[in-house]
This record gives structure tokens, sequence and C-alpha cells, in this order.
């Protein structure tokens, strides 16, 4: 058996007067494979993009440009 799964996220960035904190955008996806009933393999990444910014503080002022992040997980599983 075979099952397939993606998911998109928005996370909406805030500040709080001292640093700051932009969009993030993620896609993540991942399949599990099991070729018989006591055993199940899973793949899964992710892939994000966190947005550029600006931070205004009393002492400091900072830009920052956008950052891609990546990860990727795998897992085999046997049951006796």
């Amino acid at each position: 058996m075979e099952r397939r799964r993606a998911s998109l996220t928005w996370d909406r960035g805030t500040s709080h007067g001292y640093g700051n904190q932009t969009d993030t955008w993620t896609l993540g996806t991942g399949v599990s494979y099991s070729p018989t009933e006591n055993v199940e393999l899973r793949l899964a990444g992710a892939v994000g993009l966190l947005t550029s910014g600006s931070s205004v503080g009393e002492d400091v002022k900072y830009d920052f440009g956008n950052d891609i992040v990546t990860a990727i997980s795998t897992s085999l599983k046997v049951k006796f």
C-alpha cells in the first residue's frame, strides 16, 4: 500500500518593536510504502521560504534578505 501527502503553510510575520519575524512559507510532502503488512518505509521533505525585512530599534537598525530552509526525513518500521 502506498500513501502520499502534501501541505502548504503560511505564517504571517510579527514585530514587537525590538526585532522582526517576517512571513514564512513552507511546502511539505511525504510518502509511505508498505510492501508487506509488517514493514513500512516513510520518506518526507520540506522546503521553506523566510521572507526579507528590516528591524529598527533604539540602538540598532538592520536589514535581512530571504532565506531558504530545507529538511528531509526517512524512517523504516518493522513489526514483529
